[in-house]
């Protein structure tokens, strides 16, 4: 019998309520059918430091240890801009310049989590809010109101499915700076 891969996880950064409405608002300048789009809960939005995948208890015991090890200052970063990835079929929003302090702190969790056997991906970061599935056509290009976002921490995040899609929950938090 082979070992169960019990859940879905991933290392975000988590906005606080503030922030995912003013996501919210500034997705309604969209004209998007919600017919055919799927827009993302304010409660799932976050920008993904490392997805992980399906990891057995243990292992994310060893990610989450692993994870704690990193040590980053708190940032702010302005998201600013909207982009269309066509393959995935995603509205996301991002920042025209991404603080260093961000590549930073991806960079270095990263390699705190080699010793778990976690391999980051290949192609280059490309931090981003998504804010929208589904997308068919490329959207108008809209310019958003800027979101300020202060990132005092970063977390750990597992993926429960559930009826129409998915739902994630915090599983641990990890304070920047301390």
């Amino acid at each position: 019998m082979r070992p169960l891969k019990d859940v879905r996880i991933f290392f975000a950064l988590w906005p606080d309520d503030e922030v995912r409405h003013r996501i919210a608002e500034n997705l309604r300048l969209f004209n998007l059918d919600s017919n055919k789009s799927r827009l993302v809960t304010n409660a799932n939005l976050h920008m993904t430091l490392h997805f992980v995948g399906n990891a057995s208890f243990a292992e994310m015991n060893c990610l989450n240890l692993q994870a704690r090890l990193t040590e980053a200052k708190p940032f702010s970063l302005t998201l600013d801009c909207s982009g269309y990835f066509k393959k995935p079929q995603v509205l996301w929003f991002g920042c025209h310049t991404m603080p260093e302090a961000l590549y930073d702190l991806q960079r270095q969790l990263g390699e705190h989590l080699k010793v778990c056997a976690y391999t980051p991906e290949s192609r280059p970061y490309s931090p981003h809010v998504t804010v929208a599935r589904k997308i068919f056509e490329t959207p108008e290009t809209v310019p958003i109101k800027p979101i300020s976002w202060q990132v005092d921490r970063f977390v750990l995040v597992k993926s429960i499915s559930i009826s129409g899609g998915v739902r994630y929950e915090v599983v641990e938090s990890y304070a920047l700076g301390c």
